[in-house]
């Protein structure tokens, strides 16, 4: 059995100095020891792990095959303990200082702008800046430490926390469906008046999908725009027929101050199931800030989503 007990991460570091620097009497000039006493270290680890590491010459080492597979067990092994350490030591403080959230305008309006200011005096020693924008944002670049983001799927450099799935519905007011007629099939949308989203990549495409039958058009819209408050202030006032996600309608669905529109079909403006993600650049593991945000909105947020809609039963 090999003698793994016996590998200190102080060994695992001074390994991982030969093999970037390869040589050995470099690497122990610049650590303070003896020659002898790191190449007695290197032998303690080819002995407990039963194999040669390093091949050796007068002018360099090289890592052998075995070498450079520890070398890369190594590195994952020192960078685990690294942000378990981190954690730890996080866990022993309180959040504080800068944090830059960045969410889509209508979202953060809606959903982070009611919740903030209970954030902060839960956390009085951080300083949050939260910008709203539907603007792709490289987090990067940007300096953001925490992004709401609606998509297919998470960016893969990016990790993160699923909040919830996003559903799609086709709505109306009760008063104007007394007045123009209740639509039973996709088609018959093309008497009504629209209410249509605009972005950066054009007019939204509205889909509907029934068994193997799916259909999609541009619809046809008495009011265009590029901000959806607006368009959902416009159905409000029994304007027209909406599709918008449910983050943006689900609570008003649940009040009865819009009807959700063909249910026997699933509708989307995207070819592809999206959902709402919490996402921060950097490790694996979120900072102390990020992950006390994250927390708190994914709590307050609840599960499921205080906005999701639950169709009732059909009366009678």
């Amino acid at each position: 059995m090999k003698k793994l007990s016996q590998i200190s991460t102080r060994s695992m570091q001074l390994f991982l100095a030969i093999v970037r620097e390869g040589n050995l009497s470099e690497v122990a000039r610049n650590e303070g020891l003896a020659a002898s006493s790191l190449s007695r270290i290197v032998q303690q680890l080819e002995q407990a792990l039963e194999t040669q590491l390093l091949y050796r010459n007068t002018r360099a080492v090289i890592a052998t095959e075995a070498g450079h597979l520890y070398a890369e067990t190594f590195r994952t092994m020192l960078q685990q303990l690294t942000e378990a350490q981190t954690q730890v030591d996080e866990r022993r403080e309180e959040p504080g200082g800068r944090i830059r959230i960045n969410a889509p305008t209508s979202f953060g309006l809606r959903h982070i702008g009611p919740r903030i200011s209970a954030f902060s005096e839960r956390y009085p020693r951080l300083h949050i800046e939260l910008n709203l924008n539907d603007d792709y944002i490289d987090p990067f670049a940007d300096g953001t430490d925490l992004l709401l983001r609606i998509a297919a799927l998470q960016d893969s450099e990016l990790h993160g926390r699923l909040i919830a799935p996003q559903h799609c519905h086709l709505v109306a007011t009760p008063a104007y469906l007394r007045r123009y007629g209740l639509p039973q099939t996709p088609e018959d949308l093309l008497s009504h008046r629209l209410l249509a989203y605009r972005g950066k990549s054009g007019l939204q495409r509205w889909r509907f999908q029934q068994g193997e039958k799916a259909s999609q058009f541009s619809p046809q819209a008495k009011i265009v725009s590029d901000n959806a408050e607006l368009l959902l202030q416009a159905a409000l006032s029994d304007g027209g027929i909406l599709l918008f996600p449910d983050w943006q309608v689900g609570e008003m669905l649940n009040r009865n101050e819009l009807v959700a529109l063909l249910p026997d079909y699933t509708a989307s403006y995207s070819a592809t199931a999206q959902s709402l993600w919490l996402l921060y650049p950097g490790g694996k593991y979120p900072s102390l800030n990020t992950r006390t945000v994250i927390d708190f909105l994914v709590d307050s947020f609840g599960s499921p989503p205080y906005w999701r809609y639950f169709a009732k039963p059909a009366q009678e």
